[in-house]
């Protein structure tokens, strides 16, 4: 016998969803927190807030961090992949700046842990 789909009550700005299937909050959620439950994801994440002006490219992550060109390219990427950074060419670099909608949602949810 197949099984229902889950629902989970769900609030948004309109009110209550009692009918929003956890499949279809389910795989974005996923995604969001695999990617902030590695450690230098979310010390990029932060690095890139910090520089929300103006942004910061690449070589700069790297240097901030500590950390190699292409170990910063591979985070990047799967921090676009769920929407909470852009990237911006400018010339030979990248330059990376937060969905600061986003950002400050998962800040708000990390600060209350």
């Amino acid at each position: 016998m197949p099984h229902e789909p889950r629902t989970v009550a769900a609030t948004n700005q309109l009110g209550p969803n009692p009918a929003c299937r956890i499949e279809d909050i389910g795989d974005h959620a996923v995604e969001m927190f695999k990617t902030l439950g590695d450690p230098t994801r979310l010390q990029l994440l932060y690095t890139i807030a910090a520089a929300a002006d103006t942004g910061i490219c690449s070589h700069g992550l790297a240097e901030s961090l500590n950390i190699t060109a292409p170990t910063v390219t591979h985070h990047m990427k799967k921090l676009i992949n769920v929407g909470l950074v852009h990237r911006e060419p400018r010339g030979k670099w990248a330059y990376y700046t937060v969905n600061t909608e986003d950002f400050q949602r998962i800040h708000n949810l990390i600060a209350q842990i």
